[in-house]
């Protein structure tokens, strides 16, 4: 036979009796304890503030304007035809971008990144080791790739004082002076907390009016604003994209580069 064991709650309640007054109106009270337990925000780099980043070097994209709110690399809507095989008749169409939404934790700030991108992005950010190191690559062929979005998450990255340090290891392995540290942690509050649904914090208060001195609007009286609010994307409506699904769209990207370049070179063979 099974011998008898009190329930959790039955002995929770024989340890609260067992201790005086006083203490059990204190364990009673952590039972309906109202502290709200600290939420982890998630940043789209689209909504941080334009007015304290630099514009980015090769504007805003004309065609397919949704790249501005991503990391879209050089992917465009492409145009082409639909041929019957009968009659050879031709219907006009066209192929979208292979779109994603995910979320990736930066360690330098912090914070979670939620973004659109394309697939092969995400290749190369896995390739790269991360969406740091994508972002903080400083070739132009990947400044041209960030967009402004990937523009807007570099330069909050380069605000931190990992990235700096790392930077003035670079510089001293080159033999340049390293460059003196900035203390940033107002500002990159202040962007992430913009950059996040709800109002802004009281640290955040104190920096917006530190950054409305005069002094600081000369420096940024030649910044410009890219888009508005109202046309801002939103990737809400999005379903994430899961660790095994983009372990087999990943999966079936390489079967496809792999059937091309078979193809490519099986017509580069000489006929006989």
């Amino acid at each position: 036979m099974v011998p008898w064991m009190p329930r959790p709650f039955a002995a929770s309640r024989l340890c609260r009796a067992a201790l005086p007054q006083q203490q059990q109106c204190l364990a009673l009270a952590r039972c309906f304890s109202t502290t709200i337990l600290q939420a982890s925000k998630t940043v789209k780099p689209h909504r941080l503030p334009m007015e304290l980043i630099p514009p980015y070097p090769y504007g805003e994209r004309r065609v397919y304007k949704q790249s501005n709110r991503g990391l879209y690399a050089q992917a465009r809507i492409r145009f082409g035809h639909n041929v019957a095989e009968k009659h050879n008749n031709k219907t006009r169409r066209f192929w979208r971008p292979n779109i994603h939404v995910k979320v990736f934790y930066l360690p330098s700030l912090g914070a979670k990144i939620k973004t659109r991108l394309t697939l092969r992005v995400l290749k190369t950010i896995r390739k790269e080791g991360g969406l740091e190191e994508y972002v903080l690559k400083s070739k132009p062929a990947r400044i041209k790739d960030l967009g402004p979005g990937g523009w807007n998450l570099r330069w909050i990255l380069m605000q931190t004082r990992t990235v700096q340090e790392r930077f003035n290891e670079e510089r001293k392995a080159l033999g340049l002076e390293p460059k003196p540290i900035v203390n940033n942690e107002d500002v990159i509050e202040y962007a992430l907390d913009r950059a996040t649904p709800g109002p802004l914090s009281l640290r955040s208060r104190r920096t917006l009016l530190g950054l409305q001195d005069e002094a600081v609007q000369r420096m940024l009286q030649d910044a410009f604003v890219l888009g508005n609010d109202e046309e801002l994307f939103d990737a809400e409506g999005v379903e994430e994209l899961s660790d095994e699904a983009e372990a087999r769209l990943l999966k079936e990207l390489d079967e496809v580069d792999i059937a091309t370049l078979k193809s490519e070179h099986k017509g580069k063979q000489p006929v006989v």
